[in-house]
């Protein structure tokens, strides 16, 4: 039974493709809260942009249920709440970018008195050059489609957003960027569902994660939850340091914390922790023992192992998975 505060509940769904002897997707099911930022992570192939296809509707499902609002993905009302970033966007390459969104702003039936202002608000907010404005879409580098999917996912002002690949093409200025756009729409109340490969953002941005392999929910991981992976915390030094002393230093540190010791030279530090908590007690006991840190920063995250395990076929599944694959088919676990 789908909880009060579910928004997207999705039951038994099944997937398959004409000529394919395999299912893209295989019994998933799973619920999306209001105002929650839910992840899709999975290798290449494993069925995240079909299901995001089924749920916007854009593909018809072969078996299973969707309900958003408890509405289907097709009905009218659903489909003025929802906005869309599609991996690989292709626009009306003979339209300049402003006129792409004033179209978008038509079809969104927002006011057209504010629509010159509306359009250009939302240029400013993805960063677009103010150049780039005025060129016709088949001019623009991947990046810079990227910026202008995102103003025309937001510009009708939805209240579910999905996001296959947002990052994609973007430099490392964009992707910033994109964090701050969806932190902001996390804050405004927004259901956000995002399939991405940049598992750094998704950690920071996620509220929780569903992990996907050939077709298949293998885990569902909050990321409110500490985990007992190891986390490598890379310390760098502010001023190269004796071999000898930091030697001695760093026994105490791991003495102290628990923390295991990978590597250690003059100017840096690479520890194994297993949680936030650990990390941060390491970097306070550096400054106690007069370590001077330039700065601690983690290498490898939870999202990265448990990616790797499930990507290796190995099945990790939380409570609330369990829960949920109780009143499903058997051959919806491994």
């Amino acid at each position: 039974m789908a909880g009060e505060d579910s928004l997207i509940v999705v039951e038994d769904l099944i997937k398959a493709y004409q000529g394919r002897q395999e299912l893209a997707i295989h019994g998933i099911s799973l619920e999306v809260k209001e105002g929650e930022c839910f992840g899709l992570l999975g290798p290449n192939g494993a069925g995240k942009t079909t299901l995001m296809g089924c749920l916007l509707g854009l593909l018809t499902p072969d078996g299973g249920t969707i309900s958003i609002g408890g509405l289907d993905p097709n009905d009218f009302a659903v489909r003025e709440i929802i906005g869309f970033l599609p991996e690989r966007p292709l626009f009306e390459s003979w339209m300049t970018a402003q006129e792409f969104l004033e179209y978008h702003h038509a079809l969104s039936g927002l006011d057209r008195s504010k629509r010159k202002q509306d359009v250009e608000n939302m240029l400013v907010r993805v960063d677009l050059d103010r150049d780039a404005w005025q060129r016709r879409t088949g001019k623009f580098s991947r990046g810079m489609l990227q910026r202008l999917g995102l103003a025309q996912a937001l510009i009708g002002h939805p209240r579910v957003i999905f996001l296959d690949e947002p990052g994609s093409g973007m430099d490392p200025p964009g992707v910033a960027l994109l964090r701050e756009v969806l932190m902001e729409l996390k804050r405004d109340g927004a259901t956000i569902v995002l399939n991405s490969h940049h598992l750094d953002e998704m950690e920071r941005i996620c509220d929780r994660v569903a992990f996907i392999k050939q077709g298949q929910i293998r885990a569902i991981k909050s990321m409110s939850e500490e985990s007992d992976y190891p986390h490598t915390l890379r310390v760098r030094f502010a001023e190269r340091n004796d071999n000898g002393s930091i030697n001695d230093l760093f026994e105490i540190v791991t003495r102290d914390t628990g923390a295991d010791l990978l590597e250690l030279d003059f100017r840096s530090a690479r520890l194994a922790v297993t949680n936030s908590t650990m990390a941060a007690l390491v970097i306070r006991k550096c400054i106690e023992q007069n370590i001077e840190v330039q700065s601690a920063s983690p290498e490898s995250t939870s999202l990265e192992h448990l990616f790797k395990e499930t990507a290796g076929g190995l099945l990790r599944v939380s409570n609330e998975q369990n829960d949920l694959s109780d009143n499903h088919k058997e051959d919806n676990q491994t």
